[in-house]
């Protein structure tokens, strides 16, 4: 399981990592996640000694010994790390939830063409117009204009044989244009 994977952790991982921080056995883990969340999460335990089995193979956690036929495990260094990482990234999301949630309805006005890689809406009117114009040139006819093509094509799906639509054409600034070919 490369690192890539493990980029951003399940609730069942993030826990199952969470509560490593002190040795524990595979039964103690799903107690101390069910104490934990107050039931929320549930980890089965096929799901657990699946986890167990991949974390050791990544070295991310480690067998400290066994009792009784219960394997103790402890987490590693690396797995501190990315423990670390997806807590990290979780406030993260909290603080940015918090954001949206305590929005007071004012919103900010988007930034002008001053130089911070935001258009204008002049510029961004004339490449509408400069699109339209380059339809126009090209033969397409725009959504209303004369003809039978009305702008969706049909085919049948070559797996189950069912009809489907498709739009086809490009979208400018008076609607969608469709027919024709530059």
């Amino acid at each position: 399981m490369a690192r890539e994977q493990l980029k951003n952790l399940t609730e069942p991982m993030y826990y199952i990592l969470l509560s490593l921080l002190q040795d524990n056995h595979g039964y103690g883990i799903m107690q101390m996640v069910d104490e934990l969340t107050e039931g929320r999460v549930v980890i089965g335990a096929g799901t657990l000694y699946s986890l167990l089995g991949r974390f050791e193979k990544e070295a991310i956690i480690c067998q400290v010994t066994e009792e009784n036929r219960r394997k103790i495990y402890h987490i590693t260094a690396k797995g501190e790390q990315l423990l670390q990482d997806e807590y990290t990234r979780l406030n993260h999301l909290v603080e940015d939830g918090k954001k949206f949630f305590q929005f007071d309805g004012q919103r900010k006005e988007p930034p002008g063409g001053g130089g911070d890689g935001m258009e204008s809406e002049e510029a961004t009117a004339a490449k509408l117009n400069e699109l339209a114009a380059e339809a126009a040139g090209c033969g397409v006819k725009t959504a209303g204009g004369a003809g039978t093509d009305d702008g969706w094509k049909e085919g049948r799906d070559r797996k189950d044989g069912k009809e489907k639509r498709e739009k086809k054409g490009i979208l400018t600034p008076g609607g969608w244009s469709y027919g024709g070919a530059c």
